[in-house]
């Protein structure tokens, strides 16, 4: 009686899950339509969408069953050497053989995940979206139309502009807040959602993104500010955010603190940088 109650109760926790999914991602059609419109002679792929896994046995299933799954669409998971199942998780998703694993040695961070994925993918605009059940297959299309429309290079996706189903940490809220007025003040960037991991970009961004040094979680920041200095268009989207059911947040915040300020100063100097051998430029120009 024990065993049967210990099933249901797991069976009702999954149900639970792929039912917050599946009032959001069941319907896929739209973006579809929407690709097969957009697509190209020379090649089948058109969006890459990198997933960084590291210890979410609990959710990686349901996120994968979720996703749009087409021929135009490839899926790309990189394991940072997760100590849990998993990848055994992963292969118990119809049609498994279809994704491409990529596994880590060594645990190397969440921004040498992204990076690895990068360097896989295919699609003309590839979307990356953490493993941990927060954020909403459906929400994707969101993310990539501006960019496939060319009114953006680079999306985030923001629970602010969007929604967010739990308590929201006032520690994480005023520290997206500092950073906010930070990239607003120095660099004329306003993003409130700035740490959002669930973020979509064309691939001519691969070789900029794949030169970031912080490799952390302030791989996030730094990402915006090389899109900024790079002079490409930035967006913030709509996304609905869920609470984690599972695991907890992997974050140090002391950490993540000091590596944001560290890449925020390092590239307010490059800025001044990139400014000053503007204006070297301009006067010689003129001088001529």
């Amino acid at each position: 009686m024990k065993l049967l109650n210990r099933v249901n109760s797991n069976r009702a926790t999954f149900t639970s899950i792929r039912t917050k999914y599946s009032k959001n991602a069941t319907d896929f059609q739209e973006m579809y339509e929407y690709l097969n419109e957009h697509q190209n002679a020379r090649k089948s792929v058109m969006l890459s969408i990198i997933l960084p896994l590291y210890n979410e046995e609990k959710t990686i299933r349901s996120i994968l069953e979720d996703l749009p799954r087409n021929k135009s669409i490839e899926i790309i998971i990189i394991d940072d050497h997760s100590s849990d199942n998993s990848l055994n998780e992963i292969r118990k998703v119809d049609g498994y053989d279809e994704f491409k694993v990529i596994r880590h040695l060594v645990n190397r961070g969440y921004g040498n995940a992204i990076i690895t994925g990068m360097q896989y993918a295919t699609g003309d605009v590839i979307v990356s979206m953490d493993t941990d059940g927060q954020h909403s297959p459906a929400d994707i299309f969101n993310l990539i139309k501006p960019i496939f429309d060319g009114e953006a290079d680079y999306t985030i996706g923001s629970r602010y502009l969007g929604s967010y189903h739990y308590r929201l940490p006032i520690a994480t809220r005023l520290g997206e807040v500092l950073i906010e007025k930070f990239l607003h003040f120095f660099f004329g960037i306003k993003i409130m959602n700035n740490q959002n991991g669930f973020r979509a970009f064309n691939k001519k961004l691969v070789p900029l993104f794949s030169e970031a040094k912080f490799l952390g979680y302030a791989f996030c920041t730094e990402q915006i500010l090389q899109a900024k200095l790079s002079e490409h268009q930035i967006l913030e989207c709509p996304i609905k955010v869920y609470n984690r059911e599972y695991g907890y947040s992997r974050i140090i915040l002391r950490k993540l603190t000091l590596n944001i300020f560290a890449c925020l100063l390092i590239y307010y100097f490059k800025k001044f940088y990139l400014n000053l051998l503007k204006k070297r430029k301009t006067i010689k120009g003129f001088l001529w």
